[in-house]
């Protein structure tokens, strides 16, 4: 009997869910570990060809759609134009696609728990509608939030534009 009530006052272990997170015109993004083939260093060519939201790129066997997000998540403002010297080469169903991002990503665990759905708002004509869920973690008196793409909607905005 004693093992059972062991058992049963030991807490639950808390599901985490590892994420990869970048950032891209002031924003935090993420993707879940599990949708990211690898990260690249960008090509120099591709680096020239800062200005479109969607490009091409021959990568081995594959070519993939290059995202570059900053003109869509900066609401057209003038900003300074940085170089974007890493990929984040990701799997959209049977497609491959690369996230053109500035610096290299970091790697976080966070619980399931923090994940919430996005607000009704951001999901509809705000920049982050490509985004379907926001981490929300605690940073000393304030929050960090990081936006979950939803890479198929993503592909969709920018087809669309």
């Amino acid at each position: 009997m004693n093992q059972v009530m062991n058992r049963s006052q030991t807490p639950a272990k808390s599901e985490t869910v590892r994420l990869i997170v970048f950032a891209i015109a002031g924003y935090r993004l993420g993707l879940p570990v599990d949708q990211i083939l690898r990260v690249v260093n960008c090509p120099e060519e591709l680096k020239a060809q800062s200005s479109e939201r969607l490009e091409l790129l021959p990568l081995g066997q594959h070519t993939l759609s290059v995202l570059n997000l900053r003109s869509h998540l900066s609401l057209n403002q003038a900003r300074p134009t940085l170089e974007s010297d890493f990929l984040v080469v990701a799997k959209v169903g049977a497609e491959l696609c690369a996230i053109r991002v500035d610096a290299p990503p970091d790697l976080i665990e966070v619980e399931a728990a923090t994940i919430r759905q996005l607000p009704a708002p951001y999901r509809q004509g705000h920049p982050l509608s490509i985004a379907n869920q926001v981490v929300v973690l605690p940073q000393g008196k304030a929050t960090l939030a990081i936006f979950l793409l939803d890479l198929k909607r993503v592909l969709t905005k920018l087809e669309s534009l």
